[in-house]
């Protein structure tokens, strides 16, 4: 059996194809990468720049032909952080499924999944525990682990380009930049600790897969690994010289010279903050991550036929859904909300599909009692049979009926919330957010507003209602239930009629 697996990433596009034996060995046939910056001035434009979009096509076209020569019998894409965010990446996606390279657009939590799984198919965890982290140029993955057990997971929505763009440093960069820099970093990471649980392991260990601290490994100690006064001093020289000097003097990637000194802080701050431990480079990442998830399913692209899944959430529904009219109204809504709010929570389109199947069974539980009918409706979902879904997807979808209304998920009190794997946990929260506030916008179940609209600043999450008729109560609905999704996006919320 041959896999094909592609990572289309922020900066760059990787290809790895493996020949697979039935007792799970594996050799390589090919090895292809490109790096086209797909997320370079991302943040300013919000979209694909038209060079990294051709370049980024160039590239797949390439890898197709390689593809095809070698005859694969599964192919899996997954894009990351630029294709999440990018008002022009469904375009690119089309593109590319033209060429023959179907991209599946992944949410920060799966990758951060993926990429667990490929480091622990690479070496055998230590029992101390050691942190994981996966620089890309759009998002930063991180996952602790202790015992060889996912203690925490977390997806950042900064990457080594985003933060360049962010913090746009002279050229040589100046000591004001570097006080600019490190005061975003301090904000980024204090908002991601409210993310986590209180207490987590203080790695003694980090394990790094990405190429900007392969570099930042070549530079700083043997190419494999570095200390934290290693990467410090590495970081010196690469702020004390402009993009030129570190591509002559330092041995800098020109395609990473214009940016790797923020690459070098970014990392360093990412390690002072896990307490200074050394970090060990790992050539494994997204991609040898896709071809272990295939194997585990027999070869198998995943996820299973979206039609198959649609069908068993409609045979569910018209069994126990007792207004089906609303529950497509709130679906509506709430993929409105998800595309607006897709750069900000760093989803994917398994996670949009998982939020359409969840909003259209969320209030199956009125079938046995209005009272606690989210409870119920955990019970009915957990305990459906669901063809196309894996059991770990049915177990999410529970979770996101059971907290569409009432306290938010909480870790430390809700047993089978706590049970869901920690990236799980992440989205589970993030699309209850969604579907609370996509539920109270229907809370006369009148289906009165007709459209959305989201605006986004520093301090406030504005949502603007396009309605038929009064919706008073509905727009106070919001604010109540709107809560959660402020608290994970650190805003206060507004909502307008406009």
């Amino acid at each position: 059996m041959r896999i094909a697996a592609v990572d289309v990433g922020s900066n760059s596009i990787h290809l790895v194809v493996v020949e697979a034996d039935p007792l799970g060995g594996q050799r390589v046939l090919a090895r292809e990468k490109a790096m086209v910056r797909l997320a370079l001035g991302e943040a300013k434009s919000g979209e694909i720049g038209p060079e990294a979009y051709r370049a980024g096509l160039e590239a797949l076209a390439h890898m197709a032909k390689v593809i095809g020569d070698l005859g694969c019998d599964t192919v899996m894409a997954c894009g990351t952080a630029a294709l999440r965010d990018a008002r022009n990446a469904q375009a690119f996606v089309l593109e590319a499924e033209a060429l023959g390279i179907p991209i599946q657009v992944i949410s920060g939590e799966e990758e951060a999944r993926l990429i667990h799984q490929a480091v622990s198919h690479a070496i055998p965890f230590p029992q101390e525990p050691v942190a994981l982290i996966d620089i890309g140029g759009g998002s930063t993955e991180m996952t602790w682990v202790q015992g060889g057990r996912v203690a925490a997971s977390i997806s950042l929505p900064w990457g080594l380009q985003r933060l360049a763009d962010a913090a746009q440093t002279a050229d040589p960069p100046t000591a004001g930049d570097l006080k600019r820099l490190r005061r975003m970093i301090r904000r980024i990471l204090k908002k991601a600790r409210k993310d986590l649980p209180s207490e987590l392991p203080e790695p003694a260990l980090a394990l790094g897969t990405s190429g900007t601290l392969e570099d930042l490994a070549r530079g700083a100690g043997d190419g494999r690994a570095f200390t934290v006064p290693q990467l410090r001093a590495l970081a010196l020289r690469l702020w004390r010289s402009d993009a030129a000097q570190r591509i002559e003097r330092l041995g800098v990637d020109p395609k990473r010279a214009e940016v790797l000194h923020v690459g070098a802080i970014w990392a360093l701050s990412l390690l002072e903050w896990l307490g200074a431990p050394p970090l060990r480079h790992l050539p494994v990442g997204l991609r040898e991550g896709m071809i272990w998830e295939a194997l585990k399913h027999g070869g198998a692209a995943i996820p299973p036929l979206a039609d198959r899944r649609r069908a068993s959430i409609e045979q569910l529904a018209s069994r126990l859904d007792p207004d089906p009219g609303h529950s497509r109204q709130v679906a509506r809504l709430a993929d409105q909300l998800f595309l607006a709010l897709q750069p900000h929570f760093e989803l994917g389109d398994t996670e949009r599909q998982w939020l359409a199947f969840a909003a259209r069974v969320h209030d199956i539980g009125f079938s046995i009692s209005e009272k606690g009918h989210h409870k119920h409706g955990e019970y009915l979902v957990r305990n459906a049979t669901l063809p196309g879904f894996w059991p770990d997807e049915v177990d999410l979808l529970a979770q996101v009926v059971r907290f569409h209304r009432g306290k938010p998920p909480h870790h430390a009190k809700h047993e089978a919330f706590r049970a869901l794997a920690p990236w799980h946990r992440q989205v589970v929260r993030k699309l209850a957010a969604i579907l609370r506030a996509a539920d109270a916008l229907d809370r006369r179940r009148r289906q009165a507003v007709r459209n959305l609209s989201v605006a986004i600043d520093e301090g406030a999450l504005l949502v603007r209602l396009e309605a038929q008729g009064e919706v008073e109560a509905e727009m106070e609905a919001f604010l109540e239930k709107g809560t959660l999704l402020g608290t994970l996006l650190d805003r206060r919320i507004e909502v307008t009629l406009g």
